[in-house]
């Protein structure tokens, strides 16, 4: 049970659970602009009523909700937003669902990224490839990073200065999640290269270290 309990933690870094974390975020991110909410009227729930001369209660003001799997309509709120730059709702939906899909794209690789970490030292050493020679993890850094770079321009031209302080925080944490995993993945390739020949191969001549050089 020790040892299984060391091997978790060995396999399982921060920078593990911070891949799943992102495969998470963009993954449900982007889910949310194809299952939007419906907007309805909460009939629990009452505002305020109209009376007659009598002080019979005639109707009863009922608010508005949104009720749905994510209880949000994007489609909506984008459309408003495009509005005000008078920009037609077409281009309001394509650029919504056209972020969406880089959203989810962006959700699988790390995703990949997360599963991949969990394969053992040595098999993933040995491969080559675009996770061996860490081109998928620049990647999916570098997706995420441009595409809150364009939210935030959208911010800036909508007028929304609380979603554009949002995503300049998001941005935040994914330089602060790229810096632990660059430099933890570096620390590793030292590691190995100081171990005993006897031991494990020299990890010098690997895919994974020639990435740094």
């Amino acid at each position: 049970m020790k040892r299984l309990i060391y091997r978790i933690d060995e396999r399982i870094n921060l920078v593990v659970v911070l891949f799943l974390f992102w495969a998470l975020f963009w993954g449900l991110n982007g889910g949310d602009k194809f299952f939007n909410g419906e907007y309805v009227v909460n009939e629990k729930a009452t505002m305020g009523v109209l009376v007659d001369p009598h002080g019979n209660i005639a109707y009863k003001l009922h608010p508005m909700e949104t009720v749905g799997l994510y209880e949000v309509t994007r489609n909506s709120k984008m459309i408003t937003y495009f509005e005000g730059i008078h920009l037609p709702k077409e281009v309001a939906l394509m650029t919504l669902y056209g972020f969406a899909v880089i959203e989810i794209i962006l959700g699988l690789m790390f995703l990949a990224l997360f599963f991949w970490s969990l394969f053992p030292e040595k098999k993933r050493d040995n491969e080559k490839g675009m996770f061996a020679d860490r081109t998928v993890h620049r990647l999916a850094f570098k997706g995420s990073i441009l595409v809150f770079v364009a939210f935030s321009v959208g911010d800036i031209l909508f007028g929304d200065r609380a979603e554009l302080w949002e995503h300049g925080t998001f941005i935040v944490l994914c330089l602060i999640t790229y810096d632990m995993w660059y430099r933890t993945d570096l620390f590793l390739i030292k590691m190995r290269e100081k171990a005993p020949s006897n031991i494990q191969e020299p990890f010098t001549s690997s895919t994974r270290a020639s990435s740094y050089q």
